[in-house]
């Protein structure tokens, strides 16, 4: 089986060292390629990234996989359409360090970095990035698209709308409501819940106008 990984950015080497690593231990992937339709199709971190209209010439012979590996939520989820409606897999990657409860239920797409916790009653649907050693408390929801960056934590019993953002080291209390396509600003504390659309930054985390078109990183483009 290939794998391949859908984009080239930080996001797409952090995926790719942990999918060798995987790898080194369950010899699940004969190959792993990047894809990236911005850049030539070059030998790239050890491996080779291609277009997305090359896959089909390496999948000949073997079965395949993709994951996505940006950091936009909304660049996360077009990519995610783009390779179901081409009637192809999504992997699934847990870094061998990550602690999964066995009650928790991870969806297609989804990446767990190393030492991530998700605990028990998670449910975390399609497509999510969970990066270095966040925390899911007990029965909480993450919805399609999200990210949650490095030492962000979420409370138990708390929800995380689709195409959300939690920033770096970003914390929220118990129960708290997290809307769909909002952002939470790096380090920002939530006491409350935060509406569909908007941007939360500080301590305790408020309301921030700007950033009409709501992206989290500027001048990104979709395979970053």
């Amino acid at each position: 089986m290939i794998l391949f990984i859908y984009g080239t950015g930080g996001a797409g080497i952090e995926v790719y060292d942990l999918a060798i690593r995987n790898n080194k231990l369950n010899k699940k992937y004969s190959a792993i390629y990047f894809i990236d339709d911005f850049l030539d199709e070059i030998d790239y971190y050890g491996t080779k990234t291609i277009h997305f209209t090359s896959c089909k010439e390496y999948m000949k012979n073997e079965d395949a996989e993709f994951i996505i590996a940006v950091g936009e939520p909304a660049a996360r989820k077009k990519l995610f359409d783009k390779v179901k409606l081409a009637g192809y897999s999504l992997a699934i990657l847990i870094d061998k360090t990550a602690i999964i409860s066995d009650t928790a239920k991870i969806s297609e797409g989804c990446v767990i970095n190393a030492y991530a916790i998700v605990s028990s009653e998670v449910v975390v649907k399609e497509n999510c990035f969970v990066m270095f050693q966040a925390i899911i408390g007990h029965h909480a929801f993450i919805e399609n698209n999200c990210v949650i960056c490095p030492k962000a934590t979420v409370g138990g019993h708390s929800r995380v709308g689709m195409q959300t953002f939690l920033g770096l080291g970003s914390s929220m209390i118990q129960g708290v409501n997290i809307g769909n396509q909002a952002i939470v600003g790096l380090g920002s504390m939530v006491f409350r819940n935060v509406e569909d659309g908007t941007t939360v930054i500080g301590n305790p985390a408020r309301l921030t106008k700007g950033n009409s078109e709501h992206k989290v990183f500027v001048n990104s483009n979709n395979s970053k």
